[in-house]
């Protein structure tokens, strides 16, 4: 892969394009199926708790087998990687959309998810590979950017897909573009060179690292289903837990671990940007659930209109995410991330603000803040991580960091749910205590769920809903505004804790000495001519720290 290209040039113009579609791919089928999943609930005959296992499905995958991805193209080849991964996601697509039952539907997530962890890590280490070092902040930021924003139209995509074709379009709708992105691929990004030494893949590694981050999320998320008493609960965080453990010590004595946690204490902005990213994906990938709950149940719109009023949140990122790819080139990741972690605290203050008024219109500033400050953070953190580390420990670092934000965002989707839901039925329940309204009976209260429930299609609206329940529903539109709430006031937790861990741990970009990775001609002014790939590389390694650039402890 040559480093001469630079972000004008023809290949590597091609290459982001591509690379884009591979990423968007991914992050529409993430963002748009929150919109679809009123219309499964009512297909498939399952409850909400139940329902949010369409999106976790492909999530835990993802996170769990993002790093194996990176580390399988750092070993078999960038380009191999990502096309197996396109294929095995197509595939999983077409199974999704032609789901005969909910059991069916959330195997094919899975699938989903695994084929999307091959094609994440390898697309962000093929850009950096083909732009070389010193244009590589501009062309991942490029990159970054635009998958942020396509990430961003998933909501409008969703709801317009299944308002006018029906759910299963949005799992379709990934077919064409998995295709286009590989045949572009194919075309444009050079072969893999062929390798005599291969390292063994570390199973175990990936397996236990697979373990843990199912365990967290599946004990979380079922938390509100069966207690937290519940063996179904607890047993998986404990076991979670002990395979954590067992993965740090096996990382730390394997020969060729599937993360080098070396890396992680010796370059303090790789560590940075994965746990930036971690709690990046937390306020995605969260508030990219409790959104549609907002808009459908408490303002009364149809998924198509709930889709078209989350612009506020995209635009944005079509300005920003190109602007804090530049940005980044000038002053480093510290104050970006710290930048756009704030904004996030300020939209999630702003959307407390609004959400008691039950009116669109006081959201909108909210939701304009939610995009810049994610367009910054989600287009910042990559190059933070790929810039600070030898380039080739890139396919891994690439997939550490995708791991970092896939795990994010289904711990998220977990979290915020819990606590959206448990205040939610806290609230409701003080609410017709305190009222005059007589009590509910179970039989009564479980039909006042259901139909809730069914209102996530609609709207939650006086004149659509039953009869018998209808001097409940402001006692019910009040309990989900105190939700909505706390559940934005847990986004400025996240945020504050994203402002910190970027002050702390990323630092200010400054001129170090060249860390040359392999025996190449350095010509004058530093201008590194040769080849670059996943085996053989040429790299001009710029450590953007405040203190001399650690020796690479590999």
């Amino acid at each position: 892969m040559s480093a001469r290209d630079t972000p004008t040039s023809p290949r590597l113009g091609l290459v982001i394009v591509a690379m884009t579609i591979g990423n968007a791919v991914i992050l529409v089928s993430q963002t748009a199926v929150p919109l679809a999943l009123p219309a499964i609930m009512d297909e498939f005959g399952v409850g909400s708790s139940s329902v949010q296992w369409v999106l976790t499905a492909s999530l835990l995958p993802l996170a769990g087998l993002m790093v194996l991805g990176g580390r399988l193209g750092d070993l078999y080849g960038l380009r191999r990687v990502f096309c197996a991964g396109s294929i095995v996601f197509a595939a999983a697509s077409l199974a999704a959309g032609l789901a005969p039952t909910f059991e069916f539907l959330v195997a094919a997530r899975v699938v989903q998810g695994a084929g999307g962890a091959l094609l994440l890590p390898t697309s962000v280490a093929i850009v950096s590979a083909v732009a070389g070092e010193k244009d590589a902040g501009r062309a991942l930021g490029t990159l970054g950017g635009a998958a942020a924003v396509a990430g961003a139209l998933g909501p409008i995509i969703g709801g317009a897909l299944t308002g006018a074709l029906g759910w299963r379009f949005v799992m379709l709708v990934n077919l064409p573009l998995a295709a286009l992105s590989m045949v572009i691929a194919l075309l444009v990004v050079p072969r893999d060179p062929r390798r005599a030494d291969r390292d063994r893949v570390d199973v175990i590694g990936a397996v236990l690292l697979s373990i843990t981050l199912i365990g967290v999320v599946f004990g979380i998320g079922q938390s509100q289903v069966w207690g937290w008493a519940s063996p179904g609960v607890w047993l998986p965080l404990v076991i979670a837990a002990l395979s954590a453990a067992a993965f740090v010590v096996v990382e730390r004595r394997i020969a060729v671990p599937l993360m080098d946690l070396r890396l992680l204490v010796s370059h303090r902005n790789y560590a940075g940007a994965t746990v930036s990213q971690g709690l990046g994906g937390m306020i995605e990938m969260g508030l990219g659930v409790i959104f549609p709950l907002l808009l459908i149940l408490n303002l009364g719109m149809d998924p198509t209109t709930a889709g078209l009023a989350l612009l506020p949140t995209t635009l944005p990122m079509v300005i920003v995410a190109p602007l804090a790819g530049r940005w980044y080139d000038k002053v480093g990741g510290r104050f970006p991330l710290m930048t756009g972690f704030g904004v996030l605290g300020l939209a999630g203050v702003a959307l407390m603000l609004a959400v008691p008024t039950h009116e669109f219109v006081p959201l909108i500033p909210g939701l304009t803040l939610y995009g810049i400050g994610l367009a910054i953070v989600l287009t910042v953190n990559d190059p933070v991580s790929l810039d600070s580390v030898p380039a080739r420990h890139h396919g891994q670092v690439s997939g550490v960091s995708a791991t970092a934000e896939q795990f994010g965002g289904a711990l998220g989707i977990a979290a915020f749910y819990l606590v959206f839901h448990a205040t939610y039925v806290h609230e409701l329940h003080e609410r017709i205590d305190s009222s005059d309204l007589p009590d509910l009976t179970t039989a009564q209260y479980e039909k006042l769920r259901s139909d809730i429930e069914a209102a996530e299609q609609t709207g939650l609206r006086p004149d659509h809903f039953d009869p018998e329940f209808t001097d409940y529903l402001r006692s019910t539109l009040d309990a989900a505004a105190s939700a909505h709430v706390l559940t934005f006031g847990m986004t400025v937790v996240v945020a504050v804790l994203g402002v910190v861990a970027s002050a702390l741990l990323v630092r200010r970009a400054v001129d170090n000495p060249i860390d040359m990775t392999s025996p190449e001609k350095v010509f004058a002014a530093g201008v590194i001519v040769g080849s670059a790939s996943s085996s053989k590389h040429l790299h001009l390694h710029r450590h953007r720290d405040d203190q001399p650039a650690p020796r690479d402890p590999v």
